[in-house]
C-alpha cells in the first residue's frame, strides 16, 4: 500500500549527501570557528542572548498551554473539594440514619410507647412521657454535632420534644405532609427534601413493636437537619476559593441553594450537555461550574465560583510575561557585561598564581581575595588549588625528612653491625652452663636478654600483637627485678581478650624503661609500676596507660622537646619516637600523651582497636 516510502527516503538522504548534508556541515562548522575565536564577552553576551530568545518564545507558546492546565487544576481541586464535601455530607446523613436505627431499637423507646399504646393509667403514661422525653433529649445531644436542628417521637396520645421552640419553626401542615411520608416507608428511613430552602430537610421513620408478632405501630420518628448550618460548615472548614456557591438537587428538582443565580446555572445546565466541569456566561459574568454525587444518598451536589478574577489574572499574567520578557532582555546585556569583568578577574588572579607556583614551588602566593568561604566553581577552583600546592610541598618536605631519616638509620645499622645469630648462640651457651651450674637466676636473666634482643634486632615486621609487645616488656622488668630487687613493683592489668590487637613494634618497653630511669635510678625510694590496657569500643580505640611513682613529667614535656625549648637526649628522643610512630600508623588523631595524675606520672598510649586479621598502613 506505501510502496513509495523507502525510495522517497532513499531520495532524500542522497540528496542530503550531495548538497544539502554538506552545506549545513559547513555552516555549523563556519558558526563553531567564529564562537571559538569571538571574545568572551561576547561568548557569554550571546549564550545568555539566544537562551532568553528561546525561552521567551517557550514562554509565550506555554501561556495558553498554562490557562488549559490551570483549568484542568482547578476542575481537579474543586472537585476533589467537592468530594471531600459530599463526603461529609453523607458521613453526617449517615450518623442520622444510625441514631434512627438506634432509637427505633432502643429498649426504653420501644417498652415506654408500648405502655402508652396499652396503657390507660394517666401515672404509668405520666412516668412514659418522662422516661422518652429524657431519651430523646439524650439522643439530641449526643447527636446534635450532625447538625440536628430537632427531634420529634409522634405518638396517637401525646408528642415528644428534644426542643420545642426548635420544632415550632416548622409550620403543622408540613410535619404533617412529613409524618405521612415516613408512615408510607414502613419503617424504612424516608428523606423529605421538598422545603430544604426554607426549614431543611427531614428524615422519618415509622416506630414498630419489635418484641409482637404483628410489628404494630407505636409512633413517628421526625428528625429535622439544618441544612443550611451544614453548608455553612463545609465553607468554613476548607475555604479553598473565596465565595464559592453551592446548591444540591435530587433528580431535576433543587432540594437546597444559598444564591439566586443558582436556579439560573441549573437551567443553563439542563438546556446543555454538562460535562463533569464547565464555564457558563450568566448575566454577563463567567462561572467555573462544576457537580458530583452525595455517596450513600444519591443526590447531586454542583459547586459554582466566579471565573471573572481567574480570567483577569490569565490576562494579566500573559501581559506581565511579555513586559518582563522585554525588561529580561535589557537586564540580561547590563548582567553580561558587569558578569564578564567579575569572572576575568577571578580567571586571571588564578592563572598568575599558577605561573608564580611553576617558577616558584615555595613561593607564597597572595590574592586580594579571600576565596575560603567562596562555595562557587571560583572558590572551589582556588581551594583546590592551593590544597594542592600546600600538599605538593609537604611531600617534597616529606620525602626530604625521610631521605634524612633513611640515611641515618643505614650509619646507625653500619656502626651497631653484627650477626644476630652469633649473638644468640652465644647466649645459649652461656645460659646452658648456668642451668648446668644450677644458677636459676642467671639463666632467668640470659632467657630475659634474650628475649629482649631479639625484638630489637628482629625487622621483619613494624608492629606487634600486644601478647609479643607485653612479653617483651615482662622479659625487661625480670631483668631489672635481678637489679633492684624489692625496690620494684610491677603489675599489668589487661583481659586477654585483648592480646591479639596490633601495635607498633616497642612502643611499651621504652615508656616502662623510662619510669625505671626516673623513679628508680635517681631515687632510693620504692618505686610502683603499672600498665593499664582497656579498650573503649564506642569509639573503637585501644587506651595504653603506663603509670609510675616516684617522679612526674614536666609540664607540656612533649612540646617542648618539639620546639627545642628542652633539647632532646636520650629518652626524649624515645618518647618523641613513638608518638610520631603512631601518628604515622594511625593518624594525627591518635598518640602519644604525658601527664600527671596525683602522686603518679602517666603516660598514654591512644591508637586504634585493630586485629590481628586486619592491616596497619605503614
Amino acid at each position: 500500500m506505501f510502496s513509495y516510502d523507502n525510495s522517497i527516503i532513499i531520495t532524500a538522504h542522497s540528496i542530503w549527501e550531495r548538497g544539502g548534508g554538506s552545506t549545513v556541515r559547513g555552516l555549523v562548522n563556519r558558526i563553531k570557528l567564529i564562537f571559538s575565536n569571538i571574545s568572551l564577552k561576547r561568548k557569554i553576551l550571546t549564550i545568555v542572548l539566544v537562551s532568553i530568545f528561546l525561552i521567551s518564545g517557550v514562554s509565550l507558546a506555554g501561556i495558553s498551554v498554562v490557562s488549559d492546565a490551570y483549568l484542568k487544576l482547578l476542575q481537579k481541586t474543586i472537585a476533589n473539594n467537592l468530594s471531600y464535601s459530599a463526603t461529609t455530607i453523607s458521613y453526617y446523613l449517615s450518623n442520622i440514619e444510625t441514631m434512627s436505627g438506634l432509637m427505633l431499637s432502643d429498649s426504653n423507646i420501644q417498652s415506654n410507647l408500648s405502655d402508652v399504646r396499652h396503657s390507660d393509667n394517666p401515672r404509668i403514661r405520666t412516668e412514659a412521657y418522662k422516661k422518652l422525653s429524657y431519651t430523646v433529649l439524650e439522643y439530641y445531644q449526643q447527636y446534635k454535632p450532625n447538625f440536628i436542628s430537632y427531634i420529634t417521637l409522634n405518638n396517637p396520645e401525646f408528642i415528644t420534644y428534644s426542643n420545642f421552640l426548635g420544632s415550632r419553626k416548622t409550620p403543622e401542615e408540613i410535619e404533617r405532609s412529613v409524618l405521612n411520608a415516613a408512615h408510607d416507608g414502613d419503617g424504612r428511613p424516608v428523606w423529605i427534601c421538598d422545603y430544604g430552602n426554607e426549614y431543611g430537610i427531614f428524615m422519618g421513620r415509622l416506630i414498630k413493636n419489635i418484641q409482637s408478632s404483628n410489628l404494630e405501630e407505636l409512633g413517628t420518628l421526625l428528625v429535622s437537619i439544618d441544612l443550611d448550618g451544614l453548608m455553612n460548615s463545609l465553607n468554613k472548614e476548607d475555604p479553598l476559593y473565596e465565595n464559592p456557591q453551592y446548591y444540591i438537587m435530587t433528580g431535576d428538582t433543587i432540594i437546597y441553594n444559598d444564591n439566586p443565580i443558582s436556579a439560573t446555572i441549573h437551567d443553563q445546565r439542563k438546556a446543555s450537555a454538562m460535562r463533569s466541569y464547565d464555564i457558563m456566561n450568566v448575566d454577563g459574568h463567567r462561572y467555573f461550574v462544576t457537580e458530583d454525587v452525595i455517596p450513600g444518598i444519591g443526590w447531586t451536589y454542583v459547586c459554582y465560583l466566579s471565573y471573572d478574577p481567574i480570567f483577569k489574572s490569565v490576562s494579566f499574567v500573559r501581559t506581565l510575561s511579555i513586559v518582563m520578557i522585554i525588561l529580561s532582555i535589557l537586564l540580561a546585556i547590563i548582567f553580561s557585561e558587569s558578569m564578564i569583568s567579575f569572572i576575568s578577574r577571578h580567571t586571571q588572579g588564578l592563572i598568575r598564581k599558577m605561573e608564580a607556583f611553576s617558577t616558584d614551588e615555595n613561593a607564597v602566593i597572595d590574592s586580594d581575595y579571600d576565596y575560603s568561604s567562596r562555595r562557587d566553581e571560583f572558590g572551589l577552583l582556588n581551594r583546590q588549588f592551593d590544597s594542592m600546592a600546600g600538599k605538593i610541598r609537604h611531600l617534597i618536605q616529606v620525602n626530604y625528612v625521610n631521605e634524612l631519616w633513611k640515611k641515618d638509620a643505614q650509619l646507625k645499622a653500619l656502626e651497631t653491625q653484627i650477626n644476630p645469630h652469633f649473638l644468640y648462640n652465644t647466649l645459649e651457651s652461656v645460659n646452658w652452663r648456668a642451668q648446668v651450674a644450677g644458677n636459676m637466676e642467671i639463666s632467668s636473666m640470659i632467657e630475659s636478654l634474650g628475649t629482649l634482643l631479639r625484638a630489637t634486632l628482629s625487622n621483619s615486621t613494624s608492629h606487634f600483637d600486644l601478647k609479643k609487645e607485653l612479653e617483651i616488656v615482662t622479659a625487661y622488668i625480670t631483668i631489672q627485678k635481678y637489679r633492684f630487687e624489692d625496690r620494684l613493683e610491677f603489675s599489668i592489668h589487661c583481659d586477654e581478650a585483648l592480646y591479639n590487637a596490633q601495635i607498633p613494634k616497642m612502643c611499651i618497653q621504652p615508656l616502662v624503661e623510662n619510669s625505671i630511669n626516673y623513679g628508680l635510678e635517681e631515687s632510693t625510694e620504692l618505686c610502683s609500676i603499672e600498665i593499664t590496657i582497656e579498650h573503649q569500643q564506642e569509639s573503637g580505640s585501644l587506651m595504653v596507660l603506663v603509670k609510675n611513682d616516684g617522679s612526674l613529667f614536666e609540664e607540656c614535656l612533649l612540646e617542648k622537646l618539639r620546639s627545642q625549648e628542652i633539647r632532646p637526649h636520650g629518652f626524649g628522643i624515645g618518647l618523641i619516637n613513638i608518638d610520631e610512630r603512631i601518628k604515622l600508623m594511625f593518624g594525627k588523631e591518635y598518640g602519644l600523651t604525658l601527664y600527671n595524675d596525683q602522686e603518679w606520672a602517666v603516660a598514654r598510649i591512644h591508637m586504634p582497636y585493630i586485629t590481628d586479621q586486619e592491616e596497619i598502613v605503614c
